[in-house]
């Protein structure tokens, strides 16, 4: 069964919290791929087969039925086990604070069982990989994430600073985000750790990283150094450190990478 990947936007009631509801049916490549930072955390369930992660003692375990990922800082290592079917929900980068109901900090670089944050998860679980369809699965974990969130607004203020730092495409300072969000700068920088999981140098840095992938992807740099300076670098020597930082290889090394989940999720989608 050829692999197919969808994203659908969020009911209006979730907008301000989610950025995208996403599917993945299908056969995956039988190899390890790299899932790198975004600069959002997700809702994933597994209704088939859940993928194998790679730990860091090199050993695959398999992912929980369903689990909640933070924000990554360094690339992730999966592999399909068999046949593939998820559901996802994408957060925008401070609206996943409002159901994972903790500082978003501790659940950084971490896939955490969603029956350890959730009562009910196994349910949830249970109901999507027995709905009959993608439109049920997928009104399913909209359901279950509006009954989490609902009430709880994500920060203003950090919003206010996230969404000038992706419109400025990385270039905003700290002090230009601290403005923005009507705090000092060491409050905004709390406020992250809580809201966002990852400090603003971070995201910063995320964000030129994906772009990056949009230069790359789009074929629109015929050199590096000009795939840099799309992507807001000053040379080729940055571009290189932040890419091996979060994807862990070259960018050619990326390119020449098997399709498949990793490669649909590189796609960005809302703030």
């Amino acid at each position: 069964m050829s692999a197919r990947y969808a994203e659908h936007a969020p009911p209006p009631e979730l907008a301000e919290h989610v950025a995208c509801l996403w599917t993945f049916e299908g056969d995956d490549a039988a190899e390890d791929q790299r899932i790198v930072p975004d600069g959002r955390c997700e809702l994933i369930v597994h209704y088939k087969a859940p993928y194998l992660e790679r730990a860091a003692d090199g050993r695959l375990r398999s992912q929980p039925a369903a689990l909640f990922a933070g924000q990554l800082t360094r690339p992730l290592h999966i592999r399909a086990a068999a046949q593939a079917g998820l559901v996802g929900v994408r957060f925008r980068t401070a609206g996943a604070a409002a159901y994972a109901g903790a500082p978003l900090s501790r659940l950084t670089d971490q896939r955490v069982d969603l029956c350890e944050l959730k009562p009910g998860a196994a349910e949830l679980a249970a109901g999507i990989a027995a709905a009959p369809d993608e439109a049920s699965r997928l009104a399913a974990a909209a359901a279950h994430v509006w009954r989490e969130v609902r009430g709880r607004p994500p920060d203003p203020g950090v919003v206010r600073a996230v969404a000038l730092l992706r419109a400025s495409e990385g270039r905003a300072g700290l002090d230009a985000l601290a403005e923005a969000s009507g705090r000092a700068p060491r409050a905004l920088q709390r406020a992250f750790a809580a809201e966002v999981g990852i400090p603003p140098r971070t995201l910063r840095a995320v964000i030129r990283v994906r772009r990056l992938f949009d230069a790359l992807q789009a074929g629109d740099a015929r050199t590096w150094s000009a795939a840099a300076q799309a992507a807001g670098y000053f040379d080729h020597p940055q571009m290189a450190r932040d890419f091996r930082r979060f994807v862990g290889c070259t960018p050619s090394a990326f390119l020449r990478g098997a399709k498949g989940l990793a490669t649909s999720l590189v796609e960005p989608a809302g703030s």
